[in-house]
C-alpha cells in the first residue's frame, strides 16, 4: 500500500509540474507554420497592391491600401487563427505603431541594417509570457522594393495626387524617404500557445 501511495504521488507531481511547466521553445512545426503564415500574408497583400497598380494606377493602389489593408490584415489573422500586423518606427497609419515587445525587435532588426547583416532570411521567434497568456511571436523584416518608393520614396519625386492623398488620408504620416533595401518594418505575428 505505502508504495501504490509513493507512486501516486509521484505521478501526479510529475502530472503537476508538466502542465505547470513553462514552454520556453518553439518546435520546428510551430516555426514553419508562422514562417508560412508570414509569408502568405506579404505575398497576398503585394499581389493586391502590384495588381491595383498596374490596373489602375498608383493613386488607386494607394486608397486600397489606406482602405483595405487593415481589413485584409485582420480578416487574414482570423482565418489563420493568429494576430498579424505591420508595424514600423516610422508608421503612416497610426494602428500600425509597434507595442513595446516589437519596438525591442525593430530596434534589433535596424541594428543589423546598420552593420549590413539584415536580408531576407533574417527573422526573430520566441514563446513570450504575456499576461496570463504564452504566445509565439514570430517578426519578419520588410524591406523597401522598387514599387515601394512610388508612395514611401522621395516625397519631391511622388506624384502631386499620391502626395496629396496621404496628406489628406495621413496628415501625420512619416512613412517617407526610403530607399531600395531600407528597413521598412517588420511582419509581427503572435499565437496563443495551447
Amino acid at each position: 500500500m505505502k508504495f501504490f501511495l509513493n507512486a501516486s504521488f509521484i505521478i501526479l507531481h510529475i502530472l503537476f509540474m508538466s502542465c505547470t511547466e513553462k514552454r520556453t521553445e518553439i518546435n520546428k512545426s510551430e516555426l514553419q507554420g508562422m514562417r508560412k503564415t508570414s509569408a502568405e500574408f506579404m505575398k497576398t497583400l503585394k499581389g493586391i497592391l502590384l495588381r491595383e497598380m498596374q490596373s489602375n494606377g498608383v493613386v488607386e493602389a494607394l486608397s486600397v491600401c489606406s482602405d483595405t489593408a487593415q481589413i485584409l490584415t485582420n480578416n487574414f489573422g482570423l482565418q489563420k487563427g493568429v494576430f498579424i500586423r505591420r508595424v514600423s518606427f516610422k508608421n503612416r497609419n497610426v494602428n500600425n505603431y509597434p507595442d513595446d515587445y516589437e519596438k525591442k525587435i525593430l530596434a534589433e532588426f535596424e541594428l543589423l541594417k546598420q552593420n549590413n547583416e539584415l536580408d531576407d532570411k533574417t527573422e526573430h521567434f520566441e514563446i513570450v509570457k504575456q499576461g496570463e497568456f504564452s504566445y509565439i511571436r514570430y517578426l519578419k523584416p520588410i524591406l523597401i522594393q522598387a514599387e515601394c518608393l512610388n508612395c514611401h520614396g522621395n516625397k519631391e519625386a511622388m506624384l502631386p495626387e499620391v502626395k496629396e492623398l496621404i496628406r489628406v488620408k495621413y496628415p501625420e504620416d512619416e512613412a517617407f524617404g526610403y530607399n531600395v533595401g531600407d528597413l521598412r518594418g517588420t511582419v509581427s505575428v503572435k499565437k496563443v500557445i495551447e
